[in-house]
C-alpha cells in the first residue's frame, strides 16, 4: 500500500476512534447543492461605495446594484432565464455607469458559435446604451466578439478602449468607445493576424499578440506606438512560450508570464535594451503562477497578479504592502484561499473573494483603516454551518510513476474509508485543473455516501510544464490510463468496493468517463457524461471552422489526417460495443463548446449495440448548466442513476 494513503487511513482510523459511535449525518435537500450559486460575480464601484452582482433568483440571473453599507434593497437593472441571452461579466467605468458584456448562441455559416455583446447602464436601470451598434443601412455580418475591452481608463470615467473587428476581415482595431452614447473612434489600426492588442500605463498600444495557426509572435513598439518588432515567437505550447499581461508604470517595463525551473512564473522584462533582459517578480516551487495583472491606487504601479487558486494568493504579489495585507486577511479568516480582487481607486478599500476547503466561497469589504472586513454576500448560503465534506490531498503514483496530485473527499460521518461506493470525477479542459476548494459536485456526491476521488491527469495545468505537455496528443492514452490507476489504488486499499466505482464528468470529464467504459469496462458499474465528446474526428472537424482551430487542435490532440486511426480508436462512440455499464448521458442542445451531436451521436451508438443507456436532452441548455432547470435537473438525474447503480 502507497504510504500516502497508509498514512491517510491511519490518520483516519485513529479519528474514529476518538469519536466513537459517529455516524453519518442525514442527507441535505438537493436544492441546496443544485442551486446555481446566489452571488456569480460581485464588483465595487470606484468609490467603494456601491457595488454591483450577478445574482441567481429562481431561473433568473439578475444584474443587481446596492450601496455597500447596506440599508437599501438591491435594486434589479436587467435580468435573463439563461436559455439564450446569458451575462458574461460586470464592471464599473464611473462610479454611477456599468458596463456589461451579453453572450449568446448564434451561427456563422455552418459553425456554430457564441456572441457576445457590450451595453452600458447606471446603477439605478437607466441610461441603457448599445456600446456596439450598427448603422441602420449596414447589412454586413456582425463581428463574434464585441466585449473585448483593453483599458478602462480609470481616470477618464466616460471611455473605454475596445478592439472590435470591423467588416474588412478577421483582426480588430482599437476604438475609444463612449459608454453614455456609444460613439467609438478608432485609435490604432489593425495588423494581418493580430488577435490581441495590450496597452502601457499611458493607455497607448504598445504589444499586439499574433497568431497563425498554432505559431504565436509578440509584437511590441517604443513607446511612441513606432517600430514595431517581434519580441518572442514561439508555439502554442512551447516551455518558451512568453506572455505579456500589462505594464509598470515604466513604458519600458513590460510584466510577463514564462517559465522558471518548469514552472509559469511571473517577470519583469526591459524593452529598452534589444536582449530583453528578465528579472524574476514571483515565483512558486510547486505551482505554475499567472492571472490578471493588478495595479495599486492612485498610482497605476504593478504590485501582483491575481493567481489560481492553486497556491497561496499572496504569493502572486511582490509590492511588500499588498503582501502584508494578504497575509493579514489569512490570519483573519484562516483555512482558505484569500483572492484579493479590487480596490477602491482611493485605496481605502478592497474587495475580497474568500473560499476553501468544504468552505462555500463569499464576498467581503475590507477597509484599510481599522481593519475590518464586512460579509457582503455569500455563493451558497445555505450550506453555510452544514455538515459538509473535506478533501483529503494527497499524491498517487501512475504506472510509470508520474506524480498525479488528487483529492479524495470522504462522505461525511464515514470515517474510517472502507468499501465505499465511489466516484472519480475527471475534470474538464483538460487543460485545467481540480483544487483543493469547495465545489457543489463534489459536497453532494459525497453528501449522498460516496468517496469521490479527483485526480490531476496528466495534460492538467498547474503542476508545471511537462506535466501539461505529458497530456498533448495523448486523449485515451496516457491521460486515461492515470485515471485507471487512481481506481486501481483506490479500490486496492480498500477505501472503496471495486464493485461500486462510478465516474462522472463534464465535458473532457465527460469524454473521459465514455472513454473509461470503453477501455476499461472491467473498472465501471455506471458512467455519466454531461456535455462530453464521443468522437475526436468530429471535434477536429468543428474545430476547422475557428480562427487557428485547426492548428491547435493538431497539436493538443492530433490531426484528423495524419492521426485519424488513434483518433478513432479513441473515440468513444466508435467503441459502443465494448461498454459494459449503463450510461447516462445529459447534453444542451445550444451547446457551444461541445457541440450536442455528440451526446446524439453517443446514443444512437448505445441504441445500435444494444447498450443500456439513458440519454436526457435540455432545449436550449449550454455547456455550463447556466439555467437552473437545467442545473436541477442533472443533479436529480445523477441521483437517481447513481442510487440505483451503486447505492450507499
Amino acid at each position: 500500500m502507497p504510504a500516502t494513503l497508509r498514512a491517510l487511513l491511519l490518520a483516519l482510523c485513529c479519528a474514529a476512534a476518538h469519536a466513537a459511535d459517529t455516524t453519518a449525518p442525514a442527507p441535505l435537500p438537493l436544492q441546496a447543492f443544485a442551486n446555481l450559486p446566489l452571488v456569480q460575480d460581485v464588483v465595487l464601484s470606484p468609490d467603494g461605495k456601491r457595488f454591483a452582482a450577478l445574482m441567481n433568483r429562481g431561473d433568473d440571473t439578475l444584474l443587481a446594484t446596492r450601496e455597500v453599507a447596506g440599508g437599501v434593497p438591491l435594486r434589479s437593472l436587467l435580468k435573463t432565464d439563461n436559455r439564450q441571452f446569458r451575462f458574461g461579466w460586470i464592471r464599473w467605468v464611473n462610479n454611477e455607469r456599468l458596463v456589461v458584456s451579453v453572450r449568446y448562441p448564434s451561427r456563422h455559416g455552418w459553425v456554430e458559435i457564441s456572441e457576445t455583446r457590450l451595453v452600458s447602464i447606471k446603477h439605478d436601470g437607466t441610461g441603457i446604451v448599445n456600446l456596439v451598434r450598427r448603422a441602420a443601412f449596414d447589412r454586413s455580418q456582425h463581428a463574434q466578439f464585441q466585449d473585448q475591452v483593453i483599458d478602462w481608463l480609470p481616470d477618464d470615467g466616460r471611455h473605454v478602449l475596445l478592439q472590435l473587428v470591423d467588416d474588412s476581415g478577421l483582426d480588430p482595431l482599437v476604438f475609444r468607445v463612449d459608454v453614455e452614447t456609444g460613439r467609438r473612434t478608432p485609435v490604432h489600426g489593425a495588423r494581418s493576424d493580430v488577435r490581441r492588442w495590450i496597452t502601457d500605463g499611458s493607455h497607448r498600444v504598445r504589444v499586439g499578440i499574433k497568431q497563425r495557426d498554432a505559431k504565436v509572435e509578440i509584437l511590441v513598439s517604443d513607446p511612441e506606438g513606432q517600430r514595431w518588432r517581434t519580441a518572442w515567437s514561439f508555439d502554442v505550447f512551447d516551455r518558451d512560450a512568453v506572455w505579456p499581461i500589462g505594464f509598470r508604470a515604466d513604458p519600458n517595463r513590460l510584466i510577463v508570464q514564462a517559465d522558471h525551473e518548469g514552472r509559469r512564473a511571473v517577470f519583469e522584462v526591459d524593452l529598452s535594451q534589444a536582449d530583453l533582459p528578465r528579472k524574476l517578480l514571483v515565483s512558486h516551487p510547486r505551482f505554475d503562477l499567472g492571472g490578471e495583472l493588478m495595479t495599486a491606487p492612485k498610482t497605476g504601479q504593478a504590485i501582483g497578479v491575481r493567481v489560481n487558486l492553486l497556491g497561496d494568493a499572496a504569493a502572486g504579489f511582490w509590492d511588500a504592502d499588498t503582501k502584508g495585507l494578504l497575509q493579514a486577511i489569512d490570519r483573519a479568516l484562516p483555512e482558505r484561499r484569500n483572492r484579493l480582487l479590487q480596490f477602491s481607486a482611493d485605496g481605502s478599500r478592497y474587495l475580497l473573494y474568500s473560499t476553501g476547503n468544504g468552505v462555500p466561497g463569499e464576498y467581503y469589504v475590507g477597509l484599510r483603516e481599522g481593519g475590518t472586513l464586512a460579509l457582503l454576500a455569500g455563493t451558497y448560503p445555505q450550506l453555510v454551518d452544514k455538515p459538509l465534506a473535506r478533501k483529503r490531498a494527497l499524491t498517487i503514483s501512475a504506472r510509470d510513476g508520474t506524480a498525479l496530485p488528487s483529492y479524495l473527499t470522504l462522505p461525511p460521518g464515514r470515517d474510517p474509508p472502507r468499501m465505499l461506493p465511489a466516484v472519480i470525477l475527471p475534470h474538464g479542459g483538460p487543460i485545467s485543473n481540480d483544487t483543493i476548494d469547495f465545489d457543489p459536485w463534489v459536497q453532494f456526491l459525497a453528501d449522498r455516501g460516496y468517496a469521490v476521488l479527483q485526480v490531476n491527469f496528466r495534460g492538467s495545468w498547474g503542476f508545471g510544464h511537462e506535466h501539461m505537455r505529458a497530456g498533448l496528443k495523448r486523449w485515451g492514452l496516457d491521460m486515461q490510463d492515470d485515471l485507471s490507476d487512481a481506481v486501481q489504488w483506490l479500490t486496492k486499499s480498500g477505501a472503496a468496493d471495486p464493485s461500486r466505482v462510478c465516474i462522472v464528468g463534464g465535458s473532457y470529464g465527460g469524454y473521459a468517463a465514455l472513454m473509461g467504459a470503453a477501455k476499461t469496462p472491467e473498472l465501471y458499474r455506471c458512467v455519466v457524461s454531461f456535455a462530453g465528446v464521443s468522437d475526436l474526428m468530429a471535434l477536429g472537424a468543428h474545430q476547422r471552422g475557428f480562427v487557428n482551430g485547426a492548428a491547435v487542435f493538431e497539436r493538443q490532440v492530433g490531426s484528423t489526417w495524419d492521426d485519424s486511426e488513434r483518433l478513432k480508436a479513441t473515440s468513444p462512440r466508435r467503441l459502443a460495443a465494448q461498454f459494459k455499464a449503463p450510461v447516462l448521458l445529459v447534453h444542451g442542445t445550444l451547446d457551444r463548446s461541445v457541440p450536442f451531436e455528440h451526446s446524439d451521436m453517443m446514443a444512437d451508438a448505445l441504441k445500435d449495440a444494444g447498450k443500456p443507456h439513458r440519454f436526457v436532452k435540455q432545449e436550449e441548455g449550454d455547456h455550463h448548466l447556466s439555467n437552473q432547470a437545467h442545473r436541477t435537473q442533472f443533479f436529480r438525474e445523477l441521483e437517481a442513476f447513481l442510487a440505483e447503480h451503486i447505492g450507499r
